[in-house]
């Protein structure tokens, strides 16, 4: 338990807001993050929209398979958008797509830049999963740089990252274990291009992301989703 103490007060410590974040990641980028707020409003009203619609679903169904509590926040959204309109990535990799809100923004960055695919690793875990609802919430037009991997990502993502060779943004958003969450990093950071990123929600759960960075010596981001939630980044000098 103290551990666990220590390790929010170590996040608190180092948290920023947005803002400071794309800053300091990028002194000499021309965008603003207000104007990010502003061309992913529609992002915000589409999610919001989809999600409406299954407000009245029970849960766990085949009709609402994922709690809606666990979608990923705008904050968090908002800087996946506004990362990947920056860098152009042309590779990026997740883990965990659910209704694919996070799979979304990526989507929408892409998109725009008119270059870079999305490889999503997702699979059916419950009796009430199905993979037609895997990024249910992904709008149609956005799929063509979209490529769904089913599987799980300790079956799957060995084998994907040596497949695609490198890559240039790495999230992770699937089983938030400090087994799952050690295994994805260690095995993604050597396929990450330098000045690449490695991205974590969820990391105040355990001390997986900590330790990681504390191993490689590298100073993290830590954007806060809520009270007890934190996005964290690296980026690969």
């Amino acid at each position: 338990m103290a551990r666990f103490q220590a390790l929010g007060v170590q996040l608190c410590r180092k948290k920023s807001q947005l803002d400071d974040i794309i800053k300091a990641l990028f002194p000499e980028s021309s965008y603003s993050i207000a104007d990010f707020r502003k061309d992913a409003a529609r992002l915000q009203v589409h999610a919001s929209d989809f999600f409406n619609k299954l407000k009245n679903e029970s849960y766990p169904s085949k009709k609402k398979p994922y709690p809606l509590e666990y979608t990923l926040d705008n904050n968090s959204g908002l800087f996946l958008y506004a990362l990947c309109k920056i860098v152009k990535p042309k590779i990026v990799v997740e883990t965990g797509v659910a209704y694919g809100l996070s799979s979304m923004y990526i989507l929408q960055a892409l998109f725009e830049n008119k270059k870079g695919t999305l490889y999503s690793i997702d699979s059916v875990f419950s009796p009430w999963q199905s993979e037609e609802m895997i990024g249910s919430a992904i709008p149609s037009h956005l799929c063509e740089n979209w490529r769904l991997v089913f599987g799980s990502s300790s079956e799957k993502l060995k084998d994907t990252l040596y497949s695609l060779g490198s890559l240039d943004v790495f999230f992770h958003d699937s089983l938030h274990t400090y087994k799952n969450m050690k295994f994805e990093f260690e095995t993604a950071w050597p396929f990450v291009n330098k000045g690449g990123f490695l991205i974590s929600d969820d990391i105040s759960g355990n001390n997986a992301f900590s330790d990681f960075y504390s191993k490689l010596s590298l100073e993290p981001f830590i954007l806060p989703q809520n009270e007890k939630s934190f996005l964290g980044i690296l980026k690969k000098p």
